[in-house]
C-alpha cells in the first residue's frame, strides 16, 4: 500500500514544487558559500554560511512534511501536519530575508527563491483546501 501511496505523492504539485525549492536552495547556498558542503557551512563561523545552512536544512524538511501529511489518516492530524508545512515555508522565507540582510552575493537568486516560495504558498493554500 505504501508503494501506491508513494507514487501518488510524487505526482502532487506541492511535492514537485517542494523539490524545486530544495534544489534551488542548495544551489543558492553553494553559490553564496563558494561551494561548501552542508557540514562545512554548519561548522563555519561566517554568518552567511550559517544562514545558508539553515536555508538548505529547512528546505530539506519540506518533502518529509508533505509525506507525513499525506500518510496521516486522521483529518485533524493531517491539518496539523499541513500547518507545520506552512510554518516551514515561512521559515525558509525568513532565511532568505536573513541572507539578503547579510549582504551576500546573489541577491537576485534569493529573489528568485522568494518567488518560488510565494508560488509554494499558493499551492499550499489550495493543497490545504483539498484536505478539508
Amino acid at each position: 500500500m505504501y508503494s501506491a501511496q508513494n507514487k501518488n505523492i510524487k505526482k502532487l504539485t506541492i511535492y514537485k514544487k517542494a523539490l524545486e525549492v530544495f534544489k534551488l536552495s542548495r544551489l543558492i547556498a553553494m553559490y553564496i558559500t563558494d561551494d561548501k558542503d552542508i557540514l562545512s557551512m554548519y561548522l563555519s563561523k561566517r554568518r552567511c554560511d550559517k544562514y545558508a545552512d539553515n536555508l538548505v536544512m529547512n528546505a530539506l524538511n519540506l518533502v518529509p512534511k508533505i509525506v507525513e501529511t499525506e500518510i496521516q489518516e486522521d483529518r485533524s492530524l493531517k491539518l496539523r501536519q499541513a500547518k507545520s508545512l506552512h510554518d516551514c515555508i515561512e521559515t525558509i522565507y525568513q532565511d532568505c530575508t536573513r541572507l539578503e540582510m547579510a549582504r551576500v552575493k546573489g541577491k537576485d537568486f534569493i529573489q528568485l527563491l522568494k518567488k518560488e516560495l510565494n508560488s509554494l504558498r499558493k499551492i499550499h493554500k489550495s493543497y490545504v483546501s483539498s484536505l478539508l
